[in-house]
């Protein structure tokens, strides 16, 4: 193209933007000169996107990709065709005007070296470039390929960026990831302010970790580091003008727990950072012992404790979670270069994954971390870092303990459990591990928190020992050889209780396979495209909601992204779906029953009622819910029962429903309202936005109601509520009586009866999604509409923990006590 056409857009009297002069000269370059500079800039023009520019033929050829680069090779983004760029505009960041061309703040987001495979004008001439990346955010081989058919005949050239299956390729979202500029770690609002670079500016206060995933095998090839899994707590450390404090994965400040460890980290040659880190106990072979950690806390022992470090994520005011693990790595290791004792450096194997963990495991480690080199840091659990265990070994909450037997003292054992959604389900006990002191340390843990009624969903097999029931808030870490076909531990130890994991976190650890790994790029099977998470979609680019251009591939890949947060509020219960296979804005119906053609990985369940046999469809795993929008399932609604006992409820649900006229405030101070009365009656209770404008008062039962109690309180307790503020509230669904108030829904809770559930999207324009909330986030300036399903995995992502993590351990039920305090007959 030249540049006749950028220069024929653009006033240079005004436009900051550089003029350039074509570099003929660079035309025709032999292959094997060095490669060429690449740059993606994101530009806030009329429309947020990103230019994608590879130096060729001595111009900047350009591509718009609207949203962004994915490292994903089943995803292929649009990248239309642009004017080219002179090389000079490369290092272009700033503001264009207001009416000039793409006016609209420019960020250079990456840059670096591209290298084409074979020859790349002959390449771009026929439509398909393929590449090498060497940036600070993108690597690995890419794809651009021309679109054919009608996309050919449009007026600008429509291309699509795609990612090669290769060691760099993944689910993550880099721009969410890294959205900061890599020449001055600015973000577009700063650029537009023409705010100083970004290099030296306050450290957050808070960091989510990045956590592992556990599988079965260490994944092998070049783009795996490997290192040693430690036996301790994981921390998190915040350096900041010579100050610095230690904190725990879910965010408690420890720093007064280890004074010795926070000098040593206040003195390193810096001015501030957070830095990743394990805190551990070495002993005389080598190895890391938890027990040994919690035996020098007791003891006031710091001058046994190590830190080892293992990632940098900021280093003096600059954010480094973008950059490739490997470069982190590299500036950590040379930040700790001299650094005494107890801080330690955790260096990493690159490559050699099964020799590595073999080798782990004959020296007695726990097993190993491995970790994709060149990926940046996100702080939520994902398949990019992995470990593998050389033993079955996790956390359990605890829920009891037997009496001792014989000239035991203390206890005789403890009984364990998992939650599974909301229930909390009994896996065994553990009397080994024990030594006289810890025996009455755990006992005097234990005793204060004795209750009358087990904390477990069905009580444990038959035990001989009188049994002392405790509020499930303790947790131990236990080894064992593996579990039994009833669920059960087999030969477990006991090795500590952890004081880093709520309970409510608390789930069975199930190995995934390891991630196929090569040193080659894997080229991309033809289907590779139509599937999500290994179902295939058919006509994945189906726009389902118009107003935002979301495809049914984009809304499988929202599911996905957020399913190990919906999955246990809505896996194994009846559903009931709103379907619209053709979209948001056309014709939409529900299901409640099981029909042909629908996914196999739904579960079926024969529901008997009034002398029939229903068959509902449920929820079992990932597959399943990807299923359902291949389905076009635009509304996930779930009863408030599990399919094992539907007839008893485990929640109650007030929907708040405020008439036209009402305003946001009346909706907050009416949950408010209800929160307050439900815990009146000792009730405790939690929030969900609805994803339109009301909201959802969640209360978990024990499952000792039937459905007609549950129907009959919830309607109790909504007309005490109308019969304290008749101006206000109502609990009748006829129209005329829900004029200017708003209407307490409490027939979700009858047989049948559903309700949206978490994390699902509404069938509304903007694919809004219900969204559990902490209490403390709801206020007259919270804006339900902003939750979405571009805006909910952000949030997630920035979560340090879970709204709803409290709900599994709450013991409540109904009691006569309240049905008498709302008028009911007893």
């Amino acid at each position: 193209m030249g540049l006749e056409h950028y220069r024929r857009r653009r006033d240079f009297n005004r436009t900051p933007e550089p003029a350039g002069e074509p570099r003929a000269k660079q035309r025709g370059r032999p292959r094997a000169e060095p490669a060429r500079q690449f740059v993606v800039q994101k530009h806030a023009a009329r429309r947020l996107h990103y230019d994608f520019r590879l130096e060729l033929g001595g111009v900047l050829k350009s591509w718009a990709v609207p949203q962004g680069p994915s490292f994903d090779p089943e995803v292929k983004r649009l990248a239309v065709r642009t004017e080219d760029h002179p090389l000079e505009y490369a290092e272009f960041e700033g503001t264009i005007p207001e009416g000039e061309y793409g006016a609209g703040t420019v960020m250079v987001w990456d840059r670096g070296q591209w290298t084409p495979e074979g020859d790349a004008e002959a390449g771009l001439a026929k439509g398909h470039l393929r590449f090498q990346l060497e940036g600070e955010k993108l690597r690995g081989a890419w794809d651009l390929v021309r679109m054919g058919g009608r996309a050919a005949r449009e007026d600008k050239e429509n291309w699509l960026l795609v990612k090669v299956a290769d060691d760099y390729a993944g689910e993550i979202d880099i721009a969410e990831a890294a959205p900061r500029s890599v020449v001055s770690a600015r973000d577009l609002h700063a650029i537009a302010d023409h705010a100083p670079s970004a290099r030296g500016e306050p450290l957050p206060e808070r960091l989510a970790p990045q956590l592992a995933t556990l599988v079965e095998q260490a994944p092998e090839g070049e783009g795996w580091l490997h290192e040693i899994k430690y036996d301790g707590y994981r921390v998190l450390c915040h350096v900041d003008g010579g100050t610095a404090q230690v904190f725990t994965r879910n965010g408690h400040d420890w720093t007064e727990r280890f004074p010795a460890i926070a000098r040593a980290l206040a003195a390193l040659p810096l001015q501030n950072a957070w830095l990743d880190a394990e805190l551990v106990v070495f002993q005389d072979d080598g190895t890391t012992n938890f027990q040994a950690l919690q035996n020098a806390m007791r003891r006031g022992t710091p001058a046994t404790l190590s830190l080892c470090v293992f990632d940098l994520l900021f280093l003096n005011g600059e954010d480094l979670r973008g950059q490739p693990l490997l470069a982190r790595k590299r500036r950590l290791q040379s930040l700790l270069q001299g650094a005494r004792l107890p801080l330690r450096y955790s260096d990493h194997l690159q490559g050699h994954g099964g020799a590595f963990l073999e080798q782990a495991c004959r020296l007695g480690l726990e097993g190993i971390v491995s970790k994709r080199a060149q990926r940046p840091y996100v702080g939520r659990r994902t398949r990019d870092w992995l470990k593998i265990k050389c033993e079955h070994r996790q956390e359990f909450v605890v829920g009891g303990y037997t009496e001792p037997g014989g000239a035991r003292k203390g206890f005789g054992a403890l009984l364990l459990g998992v939650y599974e959604g909301e229930r909390l389900r009994y896996a065994g006990r553990v009397g080994t591990g024990f030594d006289e002191r810890r025996l009455q340390e755990v006992l005097a843990r234990l005793q204060p928190l004795e209750v009358k009624a087990g904390p477990f969903d069905e009580a444990p097999p038959r035990i001989r020992q009188r049994v002392h029931w405790v509020r499930p808030v303790l947790v131990a870490e236990v080894s064992f050889t593996g579990w039994t076909a009833e669920g059960l531990l087999r030969h477990p130890v006991f090795r500590g209780l952890r004081e880093d994991r709520p309970a409510g976190e608390v789930r069975r650890e199930r190995a995934a396979p390891a991630p196929r790994s090569t040193g080659r790029p894997v080229r991309r099977g033809a289907d590779q495209g139509q599937r999500v998470a290994g179902v295939a979609l058919s006509n994945p680019d189906k726009v389902l909601y118009p107003g935002q251009d979301l495809s049914k591939r984009d809304l499988a890949q929202y599911y996905q992204a957020v399913a190990d947060w919906l999955l246990p509020h809505a896996k194994d219960r009846p559903l009931t779906l709103v379907r619209c296979p053709e979209g948001q804005r056309k014709d939409c119906f529900y299901q409640k029953n099981a029909t042909a053609g629908v996914s196999k990985a739904l579960a079926r369940v024969a529901i008997p009622h009034k002398g029939k046999t229903l068959e509902y469809l449920a929820l079992r795993d990932l597959a399943g819910l990807i299923g359902l929008v291949q389905l076009g399932v635009l509304e996930i609604h779930v009863w408030g029962s599990r399919c094992d006992r539907v007839e008893h409820p485990d929640r109650l649900v007030f929907d708040l429903d405020p008439d036209e006229g009402l305003a946001w405030q009346d909706v907050v101070a009416a949950a408010q309202r209800v929160r307050a009365r439900l815990a009146d009656l000792g009730l405790e209770s939690f929030l969900r936005t609805t994803g339109g404008k009301g909201l959802h008062v969640v209360v978990p039962l024990v499952r000792r109601h039937d459905w007609a109690e549950a129907k009959a309180f919830s309607k109790a307790l909504a007309e005490d509520l109308v019969r304290l503020q008749p101006d206000k509230y109502t609990a009748k669904l006829a129209k005329r009586a829900r004029k200017g108030k708003l209407f307490i829904d409490y027939l979700r809770n009858g047989w049948g009866a559903t309700a949206v559930t978490s994390y699902s999207t509404r069938a509304w324009p903007g694919a809004p999604v219900a969204v559990p909330l902490a209490w403390e986030e709801l206020s007259a300036k919270l804006h339900p509409d902003a939750f979405n399903v571009h805006t909910v995995p952000a949030r997630l992502a920035g979560l340090a923990r879970d709204p709803w993590a409290d709900m599994g351990a709450l013991r409540q039920s109904i009691t006569k006590k309240m049905k008498r305090e709302l008028g009911m007959k007893v």
